[in-house]
């Protein structure tokens, strides 16, 4: 088993954007482009990825491109991986100074750079050195 590569952490996240996305729809029409849903579409992103992580083991991007975890996480780094993971995910929908400043800063300057030098992510790393396996890379 090998290491996953960065391109395979964006595609597992975006895969769990979308899904998360579709669930926040409802939320969307009820108050609008608001502070309101952007913060209900972070709690579904946080309870959509405690559910996959405590029912299947992994999320559904790693089910869609087949990876899984390098070793099992006890709960509370499952908690911890989750609720920084959340944290990262938010910064698609806030921002500081133009629309996705705070996302750009995070892919690039934080997740990429800990990918390549550690091989996971900032939210891995800090959660224990939790790193995804696959039989064949991309």
């Amino acid at each position: 088993m090998k290491n996953t590569n960065a391109i395979y952490k964006l595609l597992q996240s975006v895969v769990n954007v979308v899904a998360t996305s579709v669930l926040s729809v409802p939320f969307l029409l009820l108050y609008g482009p608001t502070l309101k849903w952007k913060i209900s579409w972070v709690v579904i992103f946080f309870l959509y990825n405690i559910f996959f992580e405590f029912v299947y083991g992994r999320c559904l991007g790693m089910m869609v491109f087949h990876t899984q975890y390098e070793s099992k996480k006890s709960s509370p780094e499952k908690i911890l991986y989750i609720s920084l993971y959340t944290a990262s995910f938010s910064t698609l929908l806030f921002y500081i100074w133009f629309p996705f400043d705070l996302l750009i800063f995070n892919l690039l300057i934080l997740q990429l750079p800990c990918v390549l030098l550690t091989g996971t992510t900032v939210h891995g790393f800090l959660s224990g050195d939790i790193k995804t396996v696959r039989k064949y890379n991309l």
